[in-house]
């Protein structure tokens, strides 16, 4: 009897999103601080893609109620944002499934675009308007590392580092 393998269990899940709420923790200055990637939007979207039946919007809105929390932001920013980027991902998660890195991270962009932009105007219509759009940079830094994960798990399942084969 073949029994099913478990793999992305709890515990890896939790982990990632662990590790990644701990890189934004790093004291990060200066132009690193504006090309800082959301890594627990990128952890999360992640997930999502290749694990919708264990994370969702639940998880979404929680993480992002924790980054509200830990940024000093308006509450309920980041959940906003955090929901409608797993919405992206979850529309097109078998388009995205198929593609090679580079066109995965080119279909991210406009995901993680719309996250920032939502990050963008909660920010603005609950606080002020912002000063200026440095805060739109982390989403370039955010579809490298989406390029960089999605190429070493490619390469890591022996898929070689080109393109579709």
């Amino acid at each position: 009897m073949n029994m099913p393998r478990k793999t992305g269990g709890w515990r890896r899940v939790l982990g990632t999103l662990a590790l990644a709420a701990g890189l934004t923790q790093l004291p990060w200055s200066g132009w690193a601080l504006a090309l800082r990637p959301d890594f627990v939007l990128v952890a999360l979207l992640f997930w999502v893609l290749h694990r919708p039946e264990r994370i969702g919007f639940g998880w979404a809105f929680c993480l992002g109620l924790l980054a509200d929390f830990q940024d000093g932001a308006v509450f309920g920013q980041h959940a906003i944002a955090y929901a409608v980027a797993v919405y992206g991902v979850l529309f097109l998660r078998l388009r995205l499934l198929q593609f090679a890195p580079l066109q995965q991270a080119a279909q991210m962009f406009p995901i993680l675009l719309a996250a920032q932009l939502t990050v963008l105007l909660v920010g603005w219509l609950a606080v002020r308007p912002p000063a200026g759009l440095a805060i739109l940079l982390p989403v370039l830094a955010s579809t490298a590392l989406w390029f960089l994960i999605a190429l070493w798990l490619r390469a890591w399942h022996g898929k070689g580092m080109r393109g579709a084969e």
